[in-house]
């Protein structure tokens, strides 16, 4: 089964589980009561067998005294469900008016304006939907980032422009909602300077539906198969960490841009673009990564170059995993397919001692 044909049929699952509101169950209770009232002695449960109608069952006309209490116990009911109504309606307002959605969107390689990270919002987190966009197009064209200083500006500004539309709200009044499209070392840049968020709900780009979606797959077990970590020395000052998540990351792409840096590859087995939307799964691989970096900061790194090859909301999530206090010194290269040096440049990020995140050119 497909990845889209099994998320379908997990969005009906849901649907049919679902717990109904009580209000709902109280309405349906009160319209079967007067619906049995109001059927009199003629309501029968009738079939048609080889032509001829045969009646199976017959429910018999409720004595006056009963029915005046089961048309009483309807009326109630729907009273009952219609107030309740009322007070969950006016909650939701009340919600709506007091708390802020703050749906995050990184605008680079595709152009989403006519599919908003902000209508995608998922109709659960209630609040006013408030749009902060971070657009790098026109530093871009076919691919190619043209002036990777002029958008490091903009993504750099994110921080700011966020406190900016919480105006002074508390943080139980702010919900927030990550997605994005954009070059790696920006995506991995906004995961850093988000870390401290205490809770982002995250939607990535369905490709096949053309539309945003929520990480709602089921976890396939699958997990990064860690290799050179054992070979690297204590003592050792910079490594090379390649992450291969929806592709193979070529380490003789990463020998072209540096030259003799140990390699540390982390792989998922089964790599896809479509193999990252379990919430669950993400989770994981975020701890695996992070084992594995601790790993290299208790062996005396201080420098790592870091080659992602994964979705947007993979490189966001393992931004925000990087403990920017007590891990090394990171740089995300970016990946141009095809050039003499495939990773021309990279975000120097803003963790450990370096105070801005920065753009560091590849002389290799």
């Amino acid at each position: 089964m497909t990845q889209r044909k099994m998320g379908i049929v997990d969005r009906l699952t849901d649907w049919i589980t679902r717990e109904r509101p009580i209000e709902r169950k109280l309405l349906v209770a009160g319209l079967v009561c007067l619906a049995t009232v109001g059927a009199g002695p003629s309501w029968a449960l009738a079939t048609k067998v080889f032509g001829h109608d045969i009646t199976i069952s017959q429910i018999p006309q409720l004595p006056d005294v009963l029915s005046w209490i089961v048309a009483i116990a309807g009326v109630l009911l729907l009273v009952a469900a219609g107030w309740l109504a009322s007070v969950r309606y006016l909650d939701d307002r009340s919600d709506r008016g007091r708390r802020v959605v703050l749906a995050i969107e990184q605008r680079g390689l595709r152009d989403t304006t006519d599919t908003p990270l902000v209508d995608a919002v998922p109709t659960e987190i209630k609040g006013r939907r408030q749009s902060l966009i971070v657009d790098i197009r026109d530093r871009i064209k076919d691919g190619v980032v043209t002036d990777p200083e002029a958008a490091l500006d903009r993504v750099v500004s994110l921080p700011r422009s966020l406190e900016l539309l919480r105006n002074g709200r508390s943080s139980s009044d702010i919900a927030t909602v990550y997605g994005g499209l954009s070059p790696v070392p920006f995506t991995f840049l906004a995961g850093v300077l988000l870390d401290d968020e205490s809770q982002i709900t995250t939607l990535d780009w369905d490709r096949s539906l053309e539309a945003w979606r929520q990480l709602d797959g089921t976890d396939d077990g699958d997990s990064f198969v860690v290799s050179g970590l054992e070979q690297i020395p204590m003592g050792t000052k910079a490594v090379a960490v390649a992450i291969s998540v929806s592709y193979l990351v070529d380490p003789q792409a990463i020998n072209k841009s540096l030259l003799s840096v140990p390699i540390v590859e982390l792989t998922l087995p089964n790599r896809s673009p479509d193999n990252h939307w379990s919430e669950a799964k993400q989770q994981r691989l975020s701890k695996e990564f992070l084992a594995v970096m601790i790993r290299l900061a208790d062996a005396g790194v201080s420098v790592i170059h870091l080659f992602l090859a994964a979705q947007n909301s993979v490189v966001f999530r393992l931004g925000r995993a990087y403990d920017k206090r007590n891990l090394p010194g990171v740089l995300v290269y970016q990946y141009q397919k095809g050039r003499d040096v495939e990773h021309p440049w990279a975000v120097e990020m803003p963790v450990r001692n370096a105070p801005r995140a920065a753009i560091r050119q590849n002389q290799s």
